[in-house]
């Protein structure tokens, strides 16, 4: 089965970290930071995910972001099964 690819262009930089690597591996994650990015985890990819950045995409100020507050931000794309 193919893999899909969802892509967002407003990943919080913050974020990128705990996406790769899991929460629990990243100390500097306040309890609301883990909980928004569980919360897009769950709600976009159930069942798992593999993700690439594109690093050039790099936005330094992002009102709006996926979750959160205004920051930095990166276009990213998951890569997942349905």
């Amino acid at each position: 089965m193919a893999l899909k690819c969802k892509q967002f262009n407003d990943i919080p930089e913050w974020a990128i970290y705990a996406l790769e690597y899991g929460t629990n591996e990243d100390a500097s994650l306040t309890e609301d930071d883990e909980n928004l990015i569980n919360d897009f985890v769950n709600e976009n990819f159930p069942s798992g995910y593999n993700m690439e950045v594109d690093w050039d995409s790099y936005n330094s100020f992002c009102t709006n972001p996926r979750f959160g507050l205004a920051t930095g931000t990166y276009t990213v794309n998951f890569y997942y099964n349905n």
